[in-house]
C-alpha cells in the first residue's frame, strides 16, 4: 500500500492515499528515554544509570480520493486491513532525498470515515496508528571486508551482522578494543553472525551452542569506522546499514 504527499492543486484524475498537512507525526522525532531513577541515599542526587531509547510511536493521518464509490471502497480496505492481523510491516519513507525504513505493528484501529464529495471527488479521512518496538530507522546496506574500517552515514550506532564465508573448523572474529567472538564448532557453509538476535545462523537457523565467547560490539555513525578481522582461511564481511534514531 502507498501513501503519497498531498497532491498538488488537484490535478485532474488525481486518486489515492495522501498524508494530510501535518499528519505524518513521530517519524522524524526520537523516542522517549527511559532510565532507571536510584536515588543516593544519605547523598545528593541518584546514581549515573545508562539511559535507552524507548518504542517509538508514529501515526499518519490522511485523506483517501476517489471517483466513484468502488475505488473508495477498495482505498477502505486497504487501509482498515493494513496490519490488522498483527503482523510485522516494514514501513518504508521516501522524504527529503532519503529512504528510511522501520518494523512496526499497527498499535490501534484503523479509522476510515467519509468526507463527503468535493470537486467531484468522492473524500474520506483515515488514520493509522504504529509501534515500531526497535525505535532505530534503517537506510542504505554497506558492505566491508576484513580489515576494511566499516562506517556508516547515519546518526545513531548500527548493528553489524557478520557474514562468515565457507571453510573448515572454528575460527575467532576480532572487533574493536580487542572484543572477540569465537566459534568453537562452524558450519562448513557460509553462514552469518547476527548481533541483533545474537546468535550464528546458518541458512536462517540459529545454531546452538556453536559460539564460545561472545563479545558483540556496534559501529558509530562517521569515521573513523570499527575494523574487524578473523583467524584462519574463512572470508568475513561486516554488513552495515545507515541507523537513525
Amino acid at each position: 500500500m502507498q501513501i503519497l504527499g498531498r497532491p498538488e492543486d488537484l490535478q485532474p484524475r488525481v486518486e489515492g492515499l495522501f498524508v494530510a498537512r501535518d499528519g505524518f507525526d513521530g517519524w522524524d522525532d526520537s523516542g522517549d528515554a527511559r532510565r532507571e531513577s536510584v536515588e543516593r541515599p544519605a547523598a545528593h542526587g541518584e546514581f549515573d544509570l545508562p539511559a535507552f531509547q524507548g518504542a517509538r510511536v508514529f501515526s499518519i493521518d490522511g485523506h483517501a480520493l476517489a471517483w466513484s464509490e468502488t475505488e473508495l471502497a477498495h482505498l477502505r480496505s486497504q487501509v482498515t486491513g493494513l496490519g490488522a492481523d498483527g503482523s510485522r510491516l516494514q514501513i518504508t519513507v521516501d522524504h527529503q532525498g532519503q529512504t528510511l525504513w522501520a518494523i512496526a505493528r499497527r498499535s490501534a484501529k484503523a479509522t476510515f470515515r467519509d468526507a463527503g464529495v468535493r470537486h467531484g471527488m468522492l473524500r474520506a479521512r483515515f488514520l493509522l496508528q504504529f509501534v515500531a518496538v526497535d525505535p532505530r530507522k534503517y537506510g542504505e546496506v554497506r558492505h566491508y571486508a576484513a580489515g576494511k574500517a566499516a562506517l556508516h552515514y547515519g546518526n545513531f550506532p548500527a548493528t553489524p551482522r557478520l557474514l562468515i564465508g565457507a571453510g573448515a573448523g572454528g575460527y575467532t572474529v576480532t572487533g574493536p578494543d580487542g572484543r572477540v567472538v569465537t566459534v568453537g564448532t562452524a558450519p562448513a557453509a557460509a553462514h552469518e553472525i547476527d548481533f541483533v538476535t545474537g546468535g550464528l545462523f546458518l541458512n536462517g537457523v540459529r545454531q546452538m551452542g556453536a559460539i564460545t565467547v561472545y563479545q558483540p560490539w556496534s559501529i558509530p555513525a562517521g569515521l573513523p569506522g570499527v575494523t574487524a578481522s578473523i583467524s584462519g582461511a574463512r572470508s568475513l564481511t561486516q554488513r552495515v546499514h545507515d541507523t537513525f534514531i
